[in-house]
């Protein structure tokens, strides 16, 4: 008897994992911080996100329904990303040169590991635009604070000169920490890094030491 030969059944498509809400939510977060590091927070879109994510596009705008939620929602996530770097270090429990120094390599391990949380950031501080631009200023204020903090501590204390206007000197160490982060991004070596952070460190901390002389007091 003959038998007649059966094709093969088509491959199943593979399904998409179902998440639940907030996993997902979490998800394509983490999918549009990548899409905003690789074309802009000026120019990132649902879509390039949906592709990252394996998704819909209108799954992606059932969570961020237009562009602005979209950015605003990518923008906060950085910023929690960015204090997390510093709020979770023990400088209260370090010298002064002790802390500025864990907070500068928190910027350069960052860059290491999550580079695009940095790259984000970097771009985000170039955007003027209505939009995201006073949003970035909270967020700088932000993270001004937690060094002006550290700072007032080393005045009060006599390890840093009391010529030092601490609001500006951390100004200038934030600026710092985004050329130690763009340092590692421009691929950095290990002794380059440590160098920059000295340097950093060191620029900080002796102001109105050794000659130096530093416009008003803070």
């Amino acid at each position: 008897m003959s038998m007649q030969s059966t094709a093969p059944a088509p491959p199943a498509k593979a399904l998409r994992t179902r998440l639940p809400p907030d996993q997902r939510r979490a998800q394509l977060l983490r999918c549009a911080i990548g899409a905003f590091a690789e074309h802009g927070v000026a120019r990132a879109t649902h879509s390039h996100v949906a592709e990252r994510a394996g998704v819909s596009v209108s799954a992606v705008h059932s969570y961020f329904r237009a562009r602005e939620d979209l950015v605003a929602a990518t923008l906060d996530e950085v910023e929690a990303i960015l204090m997390r770097i510093i709020l979770d270090l023990p400088v209260e429990k370090l010298s002064v040169r002790e802390a500025l120094s864990m907070m500068a390599e928190g910027f350069d391990r960052a860059a290491r590991e999550d580079s695009d949380v940095i790259k984000v950031w970097l771009d985000w501080s170039t955007g003027f635009r209505a939009d995201v631009w006073p949003r970035y200023l909270r967020m700088q204020e932000r993270l001004l604070a937690v060094v002006h903090r550290v700072l007032a501590r080393g005045k009060r204390q006599g390890a840093l000169s009391g010529q030092l206007n601490t609001k500006a000197a951390a100004r200038l160490f934030v600026g710092g920490g985004h050329s130690v982060a763009l340092s590692r991004l421009e691929g950095a070596t290990e002794q380059e890094i440590r160098v920059l952070v000295g340097h950093l460190v060191e620029s900080v901390a002796g102001i109105g030491r050794g000659g130096m002389s530093q416009a008003g007091r803070g």
